[in-house]
């Protein structure tokens, strides 16, 4: 955080539109833009893994909402294609006068470098501007800032389900885990191991990796000495898959079971068997939005939809839903999404019903346990809170 100039320019405009705001008797920003439409930002880097996904998230969700006669008009706003840092991403969208809110970042490191600038720190909220974000999973990020807001469950409570189902499910007792040594790796790791440990089981291997430098065959070897029951892998899909590859070279054979950041593995045959963790499959997808988004989505995009596009449209949509009921500033909407599910009507989402706790976390949403089509039979108890 930089100190404030107080005679500098941009505090003078500040200064400036905080006393026409108050005369007007409002905080924040007002509903339209240049085109009188409401925009809803897209919070993701241009060209990041994902962004693709998301901006049709958002796309499809302004869609819906421009469907309802009498009420605002949306928009989606894209980034600037020259940004290359989420902060960069959040100045830009949150100094856009027709931004009601921003619908990122997927990623929780970014999530995380970005709120402060969301929620405009520098200066008390002035120009704070919510951000939900669809996957961002960290539990850092839990109650973290009064702008943000997720559609998506915590890693602790995802890792919380995954060992107990691992328990239950497959009676594994001795697990390996091989996680990303970061913030996301590092918090399944932990939360995974310490759930698995209380219910009995042991962790005979934990060893962190950095993608792009590692030598999967000496992990290979490790895991191939310790014959766990249950390799636990948060990381990456392509990363995932290295590993896989590296274990088949030496005839091993072990129930491999990723986070939620491996779902593109689901793509490759090589995966066949595995086990990842998603917060959204299509299959299971019931709700009545679900009924609109799915084959709607096929239409115009002609593939599935992924977590990452149901859950941007999910958070797009409770965004306009709470504009259209009367939420027409920043700070407004901010008020009102805390009171979605909580004295308000929750929203009917994609991947079901969008509430959110007190510290803006969602409420109730469940982590599927997914398996890649493939011929290893999958186990057939469950464990509570998760659907295989």
């Amino acid at each position: 955080m930089r100190l404030r100039r107080h005679g500098s320019t941009r505090h003078i405009r500040r200064r400036a539109a905080a006393l026409a705001l108050f005369a007007l008797g409002c905080r924040g920003r007002t509903d339209g833009g240049i085109d009188g439409a409401v925009a809803i930002g897209v919070g993701a880097i241009p060209g990041s893994p994902n962004y693709a996904q998301v901006v049709e998230g958002v796309e499809m969700a302004v869609a819906r909402l421009n469907e309802q006669t009498g009420g605002p008009r949306f928009r989606v706003q894209l980034p600037d294609s020259s940004a290359r840092s989420a902060v960069r991403v959040a100045q830009l969208l949150r100094d856009t006068p027709s931004v009601i809110a921003v619908v990122g970042h997927p990623e929780s490191g970014n999530t995380l470098e970005a709120i402060p600038i969301y929620a405009d720190a520098e200066h008390d909220g002035l120009d704070g501007v919510v951000a939900i974000s669809p996957t961002s999973s960290s539990p850092r990020l839990s109650g973290i800032s009064p702008w943000f807001f997720r559609v998506s469950p915590s890693d602790a409570d995802a890792a919380r389900v995954t060992a107990q189902w691992v328990l239950d499910s497959l009676g594994a007792s001795r697990a390996a885990i091989v996680y990303r040594n970061d913030s996301y790796g590092r918090d399944w790791a932990r939360t995974f191991g310490d759930v698995f440990v209380r219910g009995g089981g042991a962790v005979v291997m934990r060893d962190p990796y950095l993608s792009g430098v590692v030598e999967w065959d000496a992990y290979a070897s490790q895991l191939a000495t310790l014959r766990p029951d249950v390799l636990l892998f948060p990381g990456d899909g392509d990363d995932a898959l290295a590993l896989m590859q590296a274990l088949r070279a030496r005839g091993v054979s072990i129930p491999f079971i990723g986070g939620d950041g491996t779902e593109t593995m689901k793509q490759h045959a090589e995966a066949a068997g595995a086990r990842y963790v998603s917060f959204f499959e299509e299959p299971r997808a019931s709700s009545k939005e679900a009924q609109y988004f799915l084959p709607t989505y096929r239409a115009r995009f002609r593939r599935a939809p992924d977590m990452f596009a149901a859950l941007s449209y999910d958070a797009a949509l409770v965004v306009g839903r709470t504009v259209i009921n009367g939420a027409r500033t920043r700070s407004a909407l901010r008020l009102a999404l805390e009171r979605v599910g909580n004295g308000a009507p929750s929203v009917d989402g994609v991947a079901g019903r969008i509430a959110f706790e007190k510290n803006h976390d969602i409420k109730g949403r469940t982590v599927v346990i997914t398996r890649v089509p493939g011929t290893v039979a999958p186990a057939n108890a469950k464990a509570s809170g998760a659907q295989p």
